[in-house]
């Protein structure tokens, strides 16, 4: 029995695969893989992490620099009196502190009266909020400052604060009342 190719038909199946050749199995490619992984990985974490850590850096530098700003020293704009020979330098210095401190005192009362009339009656948009929200916040940081201290001395420099603070939260709150053309607290405004 041959076929038309010339070759002899295998007599069972058992034959026919005894004839076949023999397969070596393929060689691991796991190790290669993880390798090429490996590389990959460490590659992009240096690609991500370098870019992250300076915008983290550039950040941090901006933050310390801003906290900084806010953080120096307030400068009192009252005028402190010059003694006189005759007069105590002690008793002078105290007076015009206290003196100092209670002229603040009373502008930080009318501000805060104006300003709770302007905010009560005034529309106000989102950024003007979130900045007068800001403004305080940091009005109730120098409160407790305030709360702190033990005589007018330490005492005046927080008052400047409060009241310079106080006055850019009128100006925030007292745009939308600008904007309101004929309203009566335009002219409320320009009397504090």
């Amino acid at each position: 029995m041959s076929d038309s190719h010339g070759m002899n038909p295998p007599r069972s199946l058992a034959d026919a695969l005894r004839a076949l050749p023999g397969a070596a199995p393929q060689t691991d490619l796991w190790p290669q893989l993880a390798q090429s992984l490996a590389q990959r990985r460490r590659a992009r974490t240096w690609r991500v992490a370098l870019p992250a850590a300076l915008a983290a850096g550039v950040a941090l530098a901006l933050l310390l620099s801003r906290v900084a700003e806010r953080e120096a020293p307030i400068v009192a704009s009252m005028p402190v009196a010059t003694p006189t020979p005759t007069q105590d330098t002690s008793t002078t210095t105290t007076a015009t502190t206290a003196n100092a401190v209670d002229a603040l005192r009373r502008r930080s009362h009318s501000l805060e009266t104006w300003i709770a009339a302007v905010s009560a009656q005034s529309p106000q948009n989102g950024r003007d909020l979130m900045a007068a929200g800001e403004v305080e916040d940091l009005n109730g940081v120098v409160d407790v400052q305030l709360d702190a201290t033990r005589n007018d001395a330490e005492a005046l420099p927080l008052w400047q604060r409060r009241v310079d603070l106080l006055e850019d939260l009128a100006t925030i709150r007292g745009a939308a009342a600008l904007s309101v053309k004929g309203d009566a607290r335009v002219a409320a405004l320009h009397a504090i």
